[in-house]
């Protein structure tokens, strides 16, 4: 009963949430800041944008709401998915466009 409760806990944000979006590499070009070729692209309640690996099923947070409900969400670390900066090493790609984009789902 106990597990039942927490299980229900946890989806219940996922419940309230606008369905996701599948974007790609191709759709954003050089600016693509993620490893896997697509993503699923979300807004979830409290404007929290993540997105999701199709293949694997992770969830990441892009930004503050999201991080703040990383533990509540079950979201796994972004660097796991995040891609190099092809242009400065040692940096990650920006993920402010796809940020702009989660948060017009938001609306």
């Amino acid at each position: 009963m106990r597990n039942l409760l927490l299980g229900l806990l946890l989806a219940a944000p996922l419940a309230l949430a606008a369905p996701p979006k599948l974007i790609s590499a191709e759709e954003f070009g050089a600016a693509w800041p993620f490893v896997p070729e697509e993503m699923h692209l979300q807004c979830l309640p409290g404007n929290a944008v993540v997105v999701t690996d199709p293949e694997t099923g992770r969830m990441y947070g892009l930004n503050g709401p999201a991080n703040a409900k990383a533990r509540q969400l079950g979201l796994d670390p972004l660097d796991g998915a995040w891609a190099e900066n092809k242009t400065i090493p040692g940096l990650k790609q920006s993920v402010g466009p796809v940020i702009e984009a989660g948060l017009k789902l938001c609306r």
